[in-house]
């Protein structure tokens, strides 16, 4: 009887306890929740991204000098003190930026091959305008001097035209 006895004490006491780790998982949730209030969001790269609502950055301004906050022992211990929110914030915000470089450096092969094709094309289009420009130069040369030509030889027989008309008297 009295095995039984204990083995419900322990049951008893193991029920408790797992009544208590829920309580506490649930208060650090309410913390976690407090500190992310932002919730759960989704990046370029469709990752989940805690946002932390509770940051601003003192660098947003032009004229603000960094705050440099007062380290605590056990804010660093803290898993959802301020110093471990700022750190988790900051290689969060220093892998997305290294993510955006590098995709900016892969774009930069593609914009720069564009502009490379666009100046390419510009470039021929101009030649062959002023191609065109130059063949229509020659030509209006060629008529010219055929008019030249033409008017020379006109001249001349008119000359001949005249001297060899008999005047009549």
């Amino acid at each position: 009887m009295s095995e039984l006895k204990r083995y419900k004490q322990l049951k008893e006491q193991i029920n408790a306890l797992d009544q208590k780790l829920k309580r506490v998982e649930q208060d650090r949730n309410r913390m976690a929740g407090e500190v992310f209030a932002g919730g759960v969001t989704l990046n370029e790269q469709l990752n989940e991204r805690n946002q932390p609502l509770a940051l601003v950055s003192p660098e947003a301004s032009g004229t603000a000098v960094p705050v440099l906050p007062q380290l605590s022992g056990a804010g660093v211990l803290n898993t959802v003190g301020p110093e471990q929110t700022a750190r988790v914030y900051n290689s969060q915000q220093y892998r997305d930026l290294l993510n955006s470089s590098r995709r900016f450096k892969e774009d930069d092969f593609a914009i720069g091959e564009k502009f490379r094709k666009n100046e390419m094309a510009r470039q021929n289009d101009m030649a062959k305008r002023r191609q065109r420009i130059m063949t229509q130069a020659t030509l209006l040369q060629q008529g010219q001097l055929g008019a030249q030509s033409m008017a020379q030889q006109s001249m001349g027989n008119i000359g001949s035209v005249l001297a060899s008309t008999p005047t009549y008297q």
